[in-house]
């Protein structure tokens, strides 16, 4: 390679520049000192963003020129070299280096910034072209997602396109101000378009190399996009956004790369021969199929009895109704022969009389809060829609029928509660399009400058001191968290202060039991603890000592509501098993965990539910029923007139009382995945199509399905 320099005009512009460059980073010194930044790590950048300046004025004398021989090698180099520059580019501006990935992470990033590189290349057969286009975007790119979550606190994901103009038309309430990201992220970029002026476009002169430089990059774009697309191998390997906290998935495994994963989850695929004319029509068959009058409103299956007996109340009774989704709240002991030094669960065990309980089955496990609750409220299986995916943050977009507007429609009263931050699953957005009315999260009884304090520091000893000091007659943490003797304590408030001209319905999810639980704390005692394992398990122990606490709390919340007059329902439920040590549930199951057969995973998606009355009610065990089924059963319950959804799931219930992610079981007890083909095929092609008609079909909704009265 021979080394040349540019002539004086361009050294002199090479000069300027590199004097500018030195004189506004050094003018805007302060911004380093960020306090988000260790005053350590502020300098380092300091530094690197003053000899950016030299570095920029060397780059632009610079003039590399490299043997003929050689040329189509250094520059195809350099081609594949550039996507690692552009992904710090595009990192930097979300405070984030590429050092800190994992090698899997850094590939999997590397594999779609190339996937940019070569479809541009495939256009343009130009190194040059292809490094200006690339680059201008993704700069574009970094800053509209900086700058969008700078003022929602959220990052750019792909449906934000959809809602573009409405943030155009509100941006001149925003004020715009410089941070050391914007500058090293703008410097970044200039050196990156100076590296590329280097490259040199090379044409392949023999057929086979022309062939050669279409097809091996075409065939790589389409290994890696119908990998990332059509099947869930990245999924599966951990590779999917993080719909509780995008940010935080952002952060950790890339910005725009995550922002592509996100697309995956946009669009649901009809299903094939998919009408919405059909939808009562298959509505009518299963009731039918079922022996129950589909024009006969008022009569249904019941799902204790699998009788077609149900009717509403005559009397126009309608009990109060509040239903919990306990946080992370399980039973391991039905998923082996499980000893501990006492019961964890003695009250819930031991609760019959005017109780309907058992197990039930939810659509995932160890995270995804969201989508249990969604379809506990819904009536709808997420096992139709891509694995992976959020529903409140993907698809809920306008009104959905629920649980909640049936209770609406009713007359019921409609609240939300959930102790921690509001915008948590994008339920502040959700709730309102489920039918709830109000909505109280931890916002809501704890100052703002609290919170702000603990997002900042993560300081739980401080956190609780703050807490002691301002609301000294109140004992709200265990652990980090809300415990669900207080969440308790306030839904006995809430109840107390009701609108008593409406019927009461709460919507309750806790917080107590949340991961993690390798951590030790002074708020809270460890009581339980495995007795017949050969491993130890110190996350599984602090957790069934949780469990202890969640059942002792809900002791009381019942022994509350056994001394109201007016007929109350409670209903509570685990959203999913907590995610604790592998070999904790392996020696349970006898086998590792790639090893289960579909009835162990089955296990693993299993949680206790109890429904029980302060009123007399019929008593049963159910220890088969999905959370689709559950809002039907409470409904039924509570001697409510269904909708023809709800009499739909009462009769399908019949037939597949677990239909979830891992796959569903027919009422003679056989298991089935979703991959394998059965004599259920209608059926679930059937519900499928009524899913799909509720959440996604919007437009074409059959709002005589789905709602009452319609």
């Amino acid at each position: 390679m021979h080394i040349s320099f540019a002539g004086k005009k361009i050294r002199l512009l090479a000069l300027a520049v590199t004097i500018f460059m030195i004189i506004f980073v050094s003018a805007n010194w302060r911004l380093y000192l960020d306090p988000t930044l260790d005053l350590t790590c502020g300098t380092i950048l300091f530094v690197l963003s003053l000899l950016a300046g030299p570095v920029a004025g060397f780059l632009i004398i610079f003039k590399p020129s490299v043997d003929d021989k050689y040329k189509a090698l250094a520059n195809t180099a350099l081609f594949f070299i550039m996507p690692v520059l552009t992904i710090q580019m595009v990192e930097v501006f979300n405070e984030n280096y590429i050092w800190w990935f994992s090698v899997p992470t850094f590939l999997a990033n590397y594999m779609i910034y190339l996937v940019f590189y070569l479809f541009f290349y495939l256009i343009t057969g130009r190194y040059h072209m292809v490094g200006l286009i690339v680059n201008i975007s993704l700069y574009v790119w970094s800053l509209l997602n900086y700058f969008i979550e700078l003022f929602r606190g959220s990052p750019f994901v792909p449906l934000d396109v959809l809602s573009f103009g409405t943030g155009l038309s509100v941006s001149d309430g925003y004020t715009y101000e410089l941070s050391w990201k914007l500058i090293l992220g703008s410097i970044m970029f200039f050196l990156i378009y100076l590296v590329n002026k280097k490259s040199v476009n090379i044409k392949p002169k023999k057929l086979k190399f022309k062939l050669l430089a279409k097809l091996a990059p075409a065939a790589y774009i389409a290994v890696v996009v119908i990998s990332l697309f059509f099947t869930d191998y990245a999924a599966n390997l951990g590779y999917k956004p993080d719909f509780w906290d995008q940010s935080r998935g952002y952060h950790r495994t890339g910005s725009f790369f995550n922002f592509c994963l996100n697309t995956k989850y946009l669009i649901i695929r009809k299903p094939s021969d998919y009408n919405a004319a059909n939808v009562s029509d298959y509505v009518a068959e299963t009731l039918k199929d079922a022996g129950v009058d589909p024009d006969d409103h008022t009569v249904s299956t019941n799902l204790l009895t699998g009788q077609n007996d149900y009717t509403a109340n005559t009397d126009g009774t309608m009990p109060n109704i509040i239903c919990i989704m306990n946080e992370s709240l399980s039973d391991p002991g039905a998923l082996g022969n499980l000893e501990t030094n006492e019961d964890y669960m003695p009250f819930i065990h031991s609760l019959t009389e005017n109780t309907i309980k058992g197990s039930l089955s939810m659509p995932v496990f160890g995270a995804g809060t969201s989508n249990s609750e969604f379809e506990f409220l819904s009536g709808d299986s997420i096992s139709f829609l891509p694995t992976g995916c959020n529903v409140y943050q993907s698809y809920v977009k306008d009104t959905v029928p629920s649980l909640v507007s049936t209770l609406g429609a009713l007359g019921y009263s409609r609240t939300a509660f959930h102790p921690y931050y509001g915008e948590g699953w994008n339920r502040r957005n959700v709730y309102p399009l489920l039918g709830f009315e109000n909505y109280i999260s931890i916002e809501d009884f704890v100052d703002q400058d609290i919170l702000d304090t603990y997002k900042q520091n993560n300081d739980v000893t401080e956190y609780e001191m703050l807490l002691n000091e301002r609301y000294p007659d109140r004992n709200m943490l265990l652990r980090r968290f809300v415990s669900d003797s207080y969440d308790y304590s306030m839904v006995e408030n809430m109840y107390e202060n009701r609108d008593t001209s409406k019927p009461f319905f709460l919507f309750n999810v806790t917080m107590q039991n949340h991961g993690g639980y390798a951590m030790s704390y002074t708020n809270f005692s460890q009581e339980i603890y495995v007795t017949n394992m050969n491993g130890i398990y110190p996350k599984a122990n602090r957790y069934l000592s949780l469990v202890k606490r969640s059942d002792e709390a809900f002791q009381e919340l019942v022994d509350y509501f056994s001394n109201v007059s007016e007929p109350t329902i409670l209903c509570m439920f685990g959203d999913h098993l907590p995610s604790i040590e592998d070999g904790f549930y392996e020696e349970l199951f006898g086998t590792s965990l790639d090893q289960l057969t579909t009835e162990q995973q089955q296990l693993r998606y299993t949680t206790p539910f109890v429904i029980w009355a302060n009123y007399d009610i019929p008593e049963a065990t159910l220890n088969q029923i999905s959370a689709n089924y559950l809002s039907t059963l409470v409904l039924q319950t509570a001697g409510l007139p269904l909708t023809q959804y709800n009499r739909y799931l009462a009769s399908l219930y019949q037939k597949l009382p677990i239909i979830n992610t891992v796959g569903y079981v027919d009422a003679d007890n056989n298991y089935y995945t979703h991959s394998e083909n059965s004599k259920y095929d209608d059926l679930l092609y059937q519900y499928h199509c009524l899913v799909y008609n509720s959440l996604i079909d919007r437009n074409n909704r059959d709002s005589s399905v789905f709602f009452m009265n319609q």
